[in-house]
């Protein structure tokens, strides 16, 4: 049976400056929102389904604005 010899490679999560960059922070942002409404309908009176649906518009507007606002580009200088 022929075995694959699979070395780890690491990647750079940080930019060379070692701060998160914009795209990192928008992945962060994502299950933040969704955390928050969780503990929020836990703590709170309100609905757990208005606070979900809420953090899908949160969810959604960081996906939109990493893709269409600043979307990623090769060339990041400008």
């Amino acid at each position: 049976m022929a075995t694959s010899d699979r070395t780890r490679r690491t990647r750079e999560h940080r930019t060379a400056d070692g701060r998160l960059s914009r795209y990192d922070l928008l992945l962060l942002v994502i299950p933040a929102a969704f955390i928050l409404a969780l503990v929020g309908s836990t703590v709170s009176s309100l609905p757990l389904s208005a606070l979900m649906a809420g953090a899908s518009v949160v969810g959604a507007l960081a996906v939109a604005d990493g893709l269409f606002v600043n979307p990623p580009g090769r060339d990041r200088s400008q």
